[in-house]
């Protein structure tokens, strides 16, 4: 059977129990570390927002203004709170799963009252003019893949295959991936800086497992909104290849909880 028709058959969420994970290093591992300074300045500083700045005031004037302030302070009174002394994955967790709560709320909301068109010019043209706004290094970080790995050499296997990271470059990305704070654990799988290609692979991401179940405004539903109009959506419009600078491809597996990023540059 293969993959659509596995997932065509699913007939529950999609949701599936996060690999359980834990120990000393997990929780308090450089990563970990990483982490929570990530959520820290990158959600809960700039990107967390875009909820209470931007698409709470359009819905405050698109319906019920108080009925739209009630259901924001409900969903608000969800948040996980972050104690003084907890691990940093743990930090990590509740920043990244607070903020996908409340994002996903507005998004629900949002498709109430606006077209397709409209919601994404609203949702993704937000996120993205927010990120040159506020991130500018971290794009620029992003943007600098492409030009670092411009002239490295592909290697590859006996029969001319490319070949996987070997066993270093596969601890040190795992170790201190600066985009594990947003996508969890992940693998390259395919490394061929020769034709510009990176293919990424996450198995379970961070978007769908770090936010409680029971917590989201749809609980029998995978976080879908904001992985396709949070995410993948700006994430493939701020990185487009234009100029033959760096082009993300984003293909959730929904409804399961995986990913496939694909990473390309003009090479010559």
């Amino acid at each position: 059977m293969n993959d659509e028709q596995l997932i065509s058959t699913d007939q529950g969420t999609g949701r599936v129990a996060p690999a359980q994970r834990s120990g000393f290093y997990y929780n308090w591992g450089p990563q970990a570390w990483i982490d929570m300074w990530m959520s820290n300045s990158m959600l809960v500083k700039k990107a967390m927002p875009i909820v209470s700045h931007t698409f709470v005031p359009i819905l405050r004037l698109s319906g019920d203004k108080e009925q739209v302030d009630k259901d924001y302070d409900a969903i608000k009174a969800k948040r996980e709170k972050v104690k003084r002394f907890e691990a940093p994955r743990e930090k990590w967790r509740k920043r990244y799963g607070n903020f996908v709560r409340e994002a996903e709320w507005a998004l629900l909301e949002l498709r109430k009252y606006y077209s397709q068109k409209q919601y994404e010019e609203i949702v993704i043209g937000t996120s993205v003019a927010l990120s040159h706004e506020t991130s500018a290094d971290f794009l620029n970080m992003m943007n600098s893949m492409s030009d670092k790995n411009k002239n490295k050499k592909t290697r590859k296997s006996k029969d001319g295959v490319a070949q996987k990271p070997g066993r270093w470059s596969t601890f040190m990305f795992e170790t201190f991936n600066p985009a594990h704070w947003l996508t969890g654990p992940a693998t390259i799988t395919e490394f061929d800086p020769s034709n510009g290609l990176t293919v990424m692979e996450i198995p379970d991401c961070a978007w769908h497992r770090c936010g409680r179940a029971e917590d989201l405004p749809n609980p029998n539903a995978l976080p879908e909104e904001g992985c396709l109009n949070i995410c993948k959506g700006p994430f493939e419009a701020l990185f487009n290849g234009e100029g033959g600078g760096l082009k993300m491809e984003f293909d959730p597996h929904l409804p399961e909880t995986s990913c496939t990023v694909r990473m390309s540059w003009a090479t010559d």
